[in-house]
């Protein structure tokens, strides 16, 4: 609606003003007329009277369209600054809400679920009575042997003919204690690269890493323990904390085993 009749002024103000000026034209060509005034003078102040005439319609279409445009910026101001009505507050008691709806009186359909048909139970074999020169001689494990396949290494000690032993790659939880006779100690600490782009920001951060140290000392995972707030700096920390060598820990008895040690990684711009 504003739009058009944005338009609309510019338009109306053309119009009076060319109807102004054919007024003013043709008041003065009767007045010159009833002078006496022939064709020469008549042509040189019509163009005179044009000029002026043209002016006129100008005038009277700027100052139609300035209006305009000062009316809806005066209601566009007030608008701005009308306060807004308040809503009715409308308070209500406990009693006015009502009971709530019964529990026991549900009409929510319960889902019946089948379970699984449970398993047989294992039974345990018999032994069968074989001739000796039949018999197959079964190496026993030890308890040093089981201890450390419950700690993740395999041995292939044993007696002759024992298989080797194999263990499942097993991750120790970040938080479990794992009691040892020699903790790590670094061997060869991973560089960490500044990564540029925050770098030229001015950004700097401290990472603290979670190291799982291997079997051999080297890094098998890092992760973030306390973000530096940023995450180019904390896969710049998690590179470098992969790099970094250790000695292996061992645990009693003398067998090497995975451990999580702290590893923080600065990134100090004037470092």
């Amino acid at each position: 609606m504003n739009s058009n009749i944005n338009i609309f002024f510019p338009v109306a103000g053309t119009l009076v003003g060319l109807i102004l000026a054919w007024l003013v034209l043709t008041v003065q060509s009767r007045e010159y007329s009833s002078l006496g005034f022939g064709v020469k003078q008549s042509k040189v102040l019509i163009p005179l009277h044009l000029k002026k005439g043209m002016l006129i319609s100008l005038s009277f279409m700027l100052l139609l369209v300035l209006g305009g445009l000062s009316y809806f910026a005066v209601n566009a101001y007030i608008e701005a600054h009308r306060p807004i009505p308040e809503a009715p507050m409308v308070r209500i008691t406990y009693s006015q809400l009502g009971a709530p709806p019964s529990l026991s009186s549900s009409t929510v359909e319960q889902v019946q679920v089948a379970s699984a048909a449970v398993a047989a139970a294992p039974t345990m074999g018999v032994p069968k009575p074989v001739a000796d020169d039949k018999a197959v001689d079964e190496a026993a494990y030890t308890q040093s042997e089981l201890g450390a396949m419950s700690a993740g290494m395999a041995t292939s000690e044993g007696a002759s003919g024992a298989s080797n032993l194999q263990v499942e790659d097993v991750i120790p939880d970040q938080a479990a204690y794992v009691a040892v006779d020699r903790a790590p100690e670094i061997v060869k600490a991973g560089k960490a690269e500044y990564p540029d782009i925050v770098k030229k920001a001015g950004i700097e951060g401290k990472v603290y890493l979670q190291l799982l140290i291997d079997f051999d000392g080297h890094v098998k995972m890092a992760v973030v323990a306390k973000s530096s707030g940023n995450v180019s700096l904390d896969e710049a920390a998690v590179e470098a904390g992969k790099q970094c060598i250790f000695t292996p820990a061992v645990a009693p008895g003398g067998k090497p085993v995975r451990v999580w040690v702290m590893w923080p990684v600065t990134f100090k711009i004037n470092q």
